[in-house]
């Protein structure tokens, strides 16, 4: 480290304050509270950029570099001695192309939101993986004390051969006058989301006046991050379970209740039916999203899982 005060970061990323999807953004603002952060919006040599910052970072923090909508285009990466570190998002898409990038810019560490699926898919590079779940902005996603006026909610994209579950309990459910459904906004700026759409504030205010919310981790078994804001916004959680949501101390029956397409119907309806059950479970995953699951508490672990790495630079 270049000296013994504060931690320095490099945060390369484009400004996602305007996108609908903003859980980087609040990422990126929260480290500010916890290191000393610069950030970097433009396309452009890294030499050049390092020349022009008002410290000489201990760390490079990249937001991925697939989607120009996450990180501008950066050159001579490989150059450098700097640690450097990246966040992959979506890591279903080119995995080839990722592994390659990580190897050709010698990008020194990568922290996802899925473990089991990145341990799959990237044994070669796994030695270098730190795992960074999902977060909530608590701002945002939370009890609003709203009137429980919806009983069966699902929001999101319904691919069907990337959601399947979601898919079929759609099918089973729409008929059902209780039930209600939105559709994914589509990832884009607020600017261009069609007047009505539920984003930000307004999409957490809808989780919140629902008692129930089902949803699914797609054919990849990913912990989404729509497993959090539901249980941020003190709501019953519906989804599939696996390894990850139980490491993550998302616990069946006391958090929320798991489901797959044989039982989530039948589930669906008693906890309908069982408001004491569904309210203590909403209340326990609430509790846990809200200690160990926030963007601050991920900011803080991402500035610790740093510093641990900077110990092999010393």
């Amino acid at each position: 480290m270049a000296n013994k005060g504060q931690l320095k970061i490099l945060c390369i990323t484009n400004d996602r304050s305007q996108q609908m999807e903003k859980s980087s953004y609040y990422l990126m603002e929260e480290l500010k509270n916890h290191c000393q952060l610069a950030m970097w919006t433009e396309n452009g040599h890294i030499e050049k950029i390092l020349a022009q910052l008002p410290f000489t970072p201990d760390f490079i923090l990249l937001n991925d570099f697939l989607d120009p909508q996450m990180c501008p285009l950066i050159d001579g990466l490989g150059s450098i001695a700097i640690p450097k570190g990246m966040l992959f998002h979506d890591i279903s898409y080119e995995l080839d192309i990722r592994k390659r990038y990580a190897r050709q810019n010698k990008i020194d560490y990568i922290f996802t939101h899925y473990r089991d699926a990145f341990l799959k898919w990237y044994p070669d590079i796994s030695s270098n993986m730190f795992w960074l779940p999902h977060h909530v902005n608590t701002d945002v996603y939370k009890d609003y004390q709203l009137t429980k006026t919806i009983d069966y909610l699902m929001i999101g994209a319904m691919t069907p051969h990337i959601y399947p579950l979601r898919v079929i309990m759609l099918n089973a459910m729409k008929k059902n006058p209780q039930f209600v459904y939105h559709s994914h906004p589509g990832y884009t700026t607020v600017k261009n989301i069609v007047k009505g759409t539920l984003i930000g504030e307004d999409y957490a205010k809808e989780i919140n006046r629902a008692k129930i919310f089902l949803t699914c981790n797609s054919v990849y078994e990913y912990t989404l991050l729509k497993y959090f804001e539901v249980m941020a916004c003190k709501t019953l959680l519906l989804a599939p379970k696996n390894k990850e949501t139980f490491d993550l101390g998302m616990k069946d029956g006391v958090h929320f209740v798991s489901i797959n397409r044989e039982n989530f119907y039948n589930r669906a309806r008693f906890y309908l039916e069982h408001a004491k059950e569904r309210e203590q479970i909403a209340e326990n995953g609430f509790h846990l999203v809200r200690k160990f699951h926030t963007t601050r508490k991920r900011a803080m672990e991402l500035v610790s899982q740093i510093k641990e790495t900077l110990k092999n630079y010393l």
